[in-house]
């Protein structure tokens, strides 16, 4: 059967499919569907016998194969199982049958077979459609403190993200609506009274802080600026704003804006509303992405300024001033000069690259640890979930700065940052390592707060040093088992391991999880007598477990941990004969009390998609290794990280992009560096094609 998966990959779409293909795809529905889905028994009003097995026939149809079997939901239970290669052909073929496009929202992003876009080497040329991409509340911040140069009070963020899970910037998912404009408004008339910002000396406007010295010029309420005046301060604005100069007709119709507005007496305001109206100009708010450069074929290059632009917010917030004189140039017209462009920005300390880190933020999602409320610890050892988020950012920074196996070194390091901070030695004026909190002194009645600090929850009785520290022996390993995962991965009193499994599926074995159907009340029974795992079994029950099946064997091993990330050995439970014993004299309870029971930490990856991964572990320490180590969750690593830096998911068009990533990063010792620029330099980055052309045989 894998010979089917490859054999689709081949052609693309099934237009040209060759006859066995189509022959055993049938077989497959005929044993294993018509039964229930037939001529004389449709379950759930779905008929599967007259499937058409021609491309672009029964789409919807096929769409909803796809996805019941990719999920594991058909066929039923009681029904013969699909073994995981039919299972993946019959999957492969209908992604094909469906043009093998992605799904718009980020959580959706595994619906292309891993199959199809690593199983053979892919040839061709990729593109991909022509969008414009509303900047993200980040990029836009950036923006407006660029022009302000610098902070600007007042300033509101008009813009939002989607609260799914992981990547949140998505192009094409977001537009400007009216709340939105109300606020950008506000915020430009903010930037444009700093632009100006003046005060009257000898009869002559005089510049404050930050103020843009030739609009100053123009504020003399006695002195109406001249023609030119108006030109060269528009084309500035636009420079500023938009980083090009303005076209004859956007000169024209800026100028007539300000001919309705200005008056005999108020030449300084009709100039402000225009210089605000620049702001407003949608080319500030959005990246242009539509093509206009050099052709090929059926597709263009992005035109010069807009792919310095594109650059420039896929690494970081702000425009990257050499990135638009290399544009100016002619020097971003091939994709060796926009590689040699990326390596610059990204080996120049002080280019934005403030998107690297939040890639790790928002697939790892350790961020969210200050999200989820605890209670303080009953043994008092600290819990501050900002400085557990902090140690992981500078866990992720230094393997960056090493730049060396990258994706095995975030899953599989001994070491880690503890409770870490820095302070500016008074003496050398340089920044030396200090704990980001300690334990307050105190004797007699001012006693401390705290039994313990931040450093205890890794293990440590003492802060280490140096830093980053081996962390204590056989305990802990890589970000998922950083207190912050850990936390950012549980409830407000116990684990999450249904949460922790669905990350691994998604992020680490590319697999997929159906949402929780509508009318279903998630909820683990609040049984204090009962181990976590124990009381887990609820989701055994066969209307849960074709979903949970999935997940929990993934996420329980991370039972090695409390719901705090302190490693443990057992599970505090509720001794109940003893609870009911503990009463006065007379009879009246005292108190409920706990005992210790063995803690299993036990897992299984099942239908990974890669035999050697499946089978039963130990420890979750066992389980990750084994995964970090396998060709299949790197290039998992990989398509997420397509995803965010070109803010889509990938379609059967970008095998050739995916695949030529994964050379570039295995070949260059596992650089995240590597990686980054092999998928800003690809043609599916690079290149837009008409939605109505079809690349490889497949329409983006």
């Amino acid at each position: 059967m894998n010979r089917i998966v490859l054999g689709i990959f081949l052609v693309g779409s099934l237009a040209n499919a060759a006859d066995p293909y189509r022959d055993e795809i049938a077989l497959l529905l005929k044993s294993h569907c018509t039964k229930c889905h037939g001529p004389t028994k449709q379950a759930g009003d779905v008929r599967l016998d007259d499937l058409k097995l021609e491309a672009g026939k029964d789409v919807e149809r096929w769409m909803a194969v796809r996805d019941q079997v990719r999920d594991g939901l058909m066929p039923p239970p009681k029904e013969p199982k699909l073994d995981s290669a039919k299972a993946r052909a019959l999957v492969a073929f209908a992604a094909a049958q469906t043009g093998g496009q992605a799904a718009k929202l980020p959580n959706q992003g595994n619906l292309v077979p891993h199959e199809l876009l690593f199983g053979t080497p892919a040839t061709g040329e990729a593109a991909a459609p022509s969008r414009v991409w509303r900047l993200s509340p980040e990029g836009y911040l950036g923006l407006a403190r660029e022009i302000g140069r610098g902070n600007l009070p007042g300033l509101v963020q008009p813009f939002t993200k989607i609260q799914e899970r992981g990547i949140k910037d998505f192009a094409g998912l977001y537009t400007i609506d009216e709340p939105s404009t109300e606020v950008l408004l506000r915020n430009a008339e903010a930037i444009v009274n700093k632009q100006t910002a003046h005060e009257i000396k000898d009869g002559v406007p005089r510049g404050k802080n930050d103020s843009v010295g030739e609009f100053v010029k123009l504020m003399d309420p006695k002195a109406r600026p001249t023609r030119p005046q108006i030109q060269s301060a528009i084309a500035l604005q636009f420079r500023i704003a938009i980083g090009r100069a303005p076209e004859a007709a956007e000169l024209e119709r800026y100028l007539g804006l300000y001919d309705k507005c200005v008056s005999a007496d108020d030449a300084p305001d009709a100039l402000r509303t225009v210089l605000k109206a620049v702001l407003l100009k949608t080319d500030a708010m959005f990246r242009h992405e539509t093509g206009g450069g050099k052709a090929d074929g059926n597709r263009q290059l992005i035109a010069p300024n807009d792919l310095a632009r594109a650059l420039s917010l896929s690494l970081g917030d702000r425009r990257d001033g050499g990135l638009f004189q290399a544009a100016g140039k002619g020097e971003l017209a091939t994709r060796d000069q926009v590689a040699a462009q990326l390596r610059r920005m990204i080996d120049d300390p002080k280019a934005d690259k403030t998107r690297l880190l939040r890639f790790f933020h928002e697939y790892f999602e350790y961020d969210r640890a200050g999200d989820v409320f605890k209670e303080k610890p009953t043994d008092r050892i600290k819990h501050v979930p900002w400085i557990l988020v902090r140690d992981t950012d500078e866990l992720v920074k230094s393997i960056l700065a090493a730049d060396k196996d990258v994706f095995r070194e975030l899953l599989t390091t001994s070491n880690s940052f503890v409770n870490y901070s820095t302070k500016q030695n008074k003496m050398t004026r340089k920044d030396e390592p200090v704990p980001a909190d300690v334990i307050p002194k105190g004797n007699g009645k001012d006693k401390p707060e705290w039994l313990g600090g931040v450093d205890q929850v890794y293990g440590f009785v003492e802060w280490p040093t140096p830093q980053p520290a081996p962390l204590p022996k056989d305990t802990r390993i890589g970000i998922l088992m950083q207190p912050s995962w850990l936390v950012a991965f549980s409830t407000n009193f116990d684990n999450d391991p249904v949460r922790r499994g669905r990350w691994i599926r998604e992020r680490l074995l590319g697999g997929t999880v159906p949402d929780l159907p509508i009318g279903v009340v998630a909820q683990v029974p609040d049984d204090p007598h009962r181990g976590f795992r124990d009381r887990l079994t609820v989701t055994r029950d066969a209307s849960c477990w074709k979903c949970h099946q999935r997940m929990d064997d993934l996420g329980l091993p991370f039972e090695q941990f409390d719901h705090y990330g302190r490693y443990r050995k057992t599970e505090t439970v509720r001794d109940v004969e003893a609870t009911e014993k503990n009463v006065d004299k007379k009879g009246k309870p005292l108190g409920p009390i706990d005992m210790q029971i063995p803690l299993s930490t036990a897992g299984k990856i099942a239908d990974s998609g890669v035999p050697a991964l499946d089978g039963d572990y130990a420890d979750p320490r066992q389980m990750i290794t084994k995964i970090a180590n396998s060709d299949r969750a790197r290039q998992v690593f990989i398509r997420h990280a397509f995803r965010f830096f070109l803010g889509r998911n990938e379609t059967l068009g970008d095998a050739l992009t995916l695949q030529a990533a994964d050379k570039a990063y295995v070949e260059s010792g596992g650089s995240f560096k590597a990686l980054v620029v092999a998928l800003l330099s690809s043609d599916s980055f690079l290149y837009r094609t008409p939605a109505a052309v079809a690349v490889n045989g497949v329409k983006p």
